[in-house]
């Protein structure tokens, strides 16, 4: 206080000084006698205190939406061509929410809602080698805040929970949101399970009987205007025994959200090459497979009943699918249709895997396949093979030489995203997403998985060494969020391990219980 008096009475002091000087020269007055310094302010009380805060989170709530929000930054490298997309983390398995909820490795399919108890979201993803299934809440700017387990690996019927596709009342039809989540290994059915039930039941029995046992790597419902009073499931069986891998439909003509009394059909060819560039007929009796179809010619198919197939096995099931003669594909993996109009959204686009070069088989790096449904009914319809990474093996027609073993897909109005799964064999390069129109042209890298050797427990990463990882669901959530181009994506980085990732999901699996870590990233500006 007594350096603030003194450093007000010098400037005022040569305040008057310099209105002197700029007077006229005044004769010398007498010397004044020195000031009395000024007493010193007393200090100010202290302020009140503040309100307590809650206990704090290991992710502190964000206050916009596009920011990283785990601890460790997003594990994808966007491409020269998509440079303008931006990539934050939002949730990884070195994170802790505020219920102590940690995220474990191998996250694959999901389904986002909007959360009717509050003004964020619930996101359901399946965790694949965990066995398990995770609910995820976050707030109005994607800030994780919560999680908790609506399946464990203690469950009777445990699988690998692959792909999966959340059934929305408001575009598949009845009165409930349902996620639906595919068992491919170990158990062979599809779950359904209440995205917002209040205390969970992790162990208990969601299985959809109706929609029979295949390895199911994902079972997705038409919009219910696609076909309306009718529900329509198409599914991919990612299998490469017995009668390999098949394209299933569910149908039910008595509602939009009949799971329990519909039939099962199976995708067979009604056409195929002639060898010289044209179509052809099939032979009856006879089973095809994708060695028969052209890259870029399209086909007449069908679907036929496997007749109570229902009450079948896996097993039994692929027996009765070589008894119909369904057509094989090596390897169906992920499934989804094109978004916009009812009309679009008869129009299904699916991958399939293949099995590496020197398999012997007829698919070595994988295909991607359109199928135009007939308007009238779902039975029938036409099939075209519009990517294929078979440029010099196989049928040697393909168009992307680089691609290695496609997995999961998004498909949009515009565009389709096709994600690799370079883990059995490889390329030579990390897993990639690429973009292409929905003919399969114009395709583009659009990102590919960070390999991070820190995170490795030896310090050392290669490519190709069966073990870099893959890219789980790719969700558009532009329109829950309102904002154009934002989608979720799930990563599976299978060199990321330690053994606190096991058994975050409450249950420890001693035959199966895996150590991976993953993590969940946002996507901002995508085209759709």
């Amino acid at each position: 206080m007594k350096k603030s008096k003194n450093l007000l009475f010098k400037t005022l002091m040569l305040t008057c000084i310099g209105v002197a000087i700029i007077g006229c020269d005044p004769e010398d007055g007498i010397d004044g006698r020195d000031g009395i310094d000024g007493v010193d302010g007393s200090d100010g009380s202290d302020g009140a205190e503040g309100v307590n805060g809650k206990d704090g989170e290991d992710l502190t709530a964000s206050v916009t939406m596009f920011e990283n929000k785990s601890n460790l930054a997003p594990l994808v490298a966007m491409m020269p061509q998509f440079n303008y997309v931006e990539a934050y983390s939002l949730i990884s398995s070195s994170d802790t929410l505020s219920n102590d909820f940690k995220l474990v490795g191998a996250q694959d399919g999901a389904g986002f809602l909007k959360d009717p108890e509050s003004d964020g979201y619930i996101y359901v993803v399946n965790s694949e080698d965990a066995y398990a299934v995770s609910r995820i809440k976050l707030d109005a700017n994607l800030n994780p805040i919560s999680g908790d387990w609506l399946l464990n690996s203690g469950v009777a019927d445990f699988a690998r929970q692959c792909s999966a596709t959340m059934w929305e009342a408001e575009i598949h039809g009845g009165a409930s949101d349902i996620f639906l989540s595919a068992s491919e290994s170990i158990n062979y059915d599809v779950k359904g399970i209440d995205p917002y039930i209040v205390t969970p039941t992790p162990t208990a029995d969601f299985g959809l009987d109706a929609l029979g046992e295949f390895s199911w790597e994902n079972a997705v419902p038409l919009p219910k205007n696609a076909y309306p009073g009718k529900t329509v499931i198409i599914g991919g069986d990612d299998d490469s025994s017995g009668s390999e891998g098949q394209v299933s439909l569910y149908y039910s003509e008595t509602g939009d959200a009949d799971l329990t009394g519909g039939k099962i059909y199976v995708l067979r060819f009604k056409q195929i090459s002639d060898g010289l560039g044209g179509v052809m007929d099939v032979t009856a009796s006879t089973i095809y497979n994708e060695s028969n179809l052209d890259f870029q010619t399209s086909y007449d198919i069908e679907f036929v009943e496997i007749v109570n197939g229902a009450d079948m096995t896996k097993n039994e099931m692929e027996d009765a699918s070589v008894n119909v003669f369904a057509s094989a594909f090596m390897r169906v993996e992920d499934v989804d249709y094109q978004k916009g109009t009812d009309e679009m959204g008869r129009n299904v686009f699916f991958a399939v895997t293949g099995r590496g070069p020197g398999a012997g088989t007829y698919n070595d790096w994988g295909t991607v396949y359109k199928l135009e449904l007939d308007a009238d009914a779902p039975l029938s319809g036409k099939l075209t093979q519009i990517v294929s990474g078979n440029t010099d093996t196989n049928n040697a027609d393909g168009n992307l030489s680089m691609l290695q073993s496609p997995d999961n897909i998004c498909v949009t109005e515009n565009f389709v995203y096709f994600q690799e799964d370079p883990n059995s064999f490889d390329r030579g390069h990390a897993a990639y997403i690429y973009q292409s129109d929905l003919n399969g042209k114009s395709i583009r890298p659009v990102l590919e998985l960070v390999l991070r050797s820190d995170l490795t427990t030896d310090g050392s990463l290669n490519v190709g060494d069966g073990d870099g990882g893959e890219f789980g669901a790719l969700i558009d959530i532009s329109d829950k969020v309102g904002v154009p181009g934002t989608f979720i994506l799930n990563l599976q980085p299978h060199y990321w391990k330690n053994d606190s990732f096991k058994g975050r999901d409450g249950h420890v699996n001693t035959d199966y219980e895996d150590n991976q870590g993953g993590q969940i990233v946002i996507l901002k500006g995508l085209p759709r």
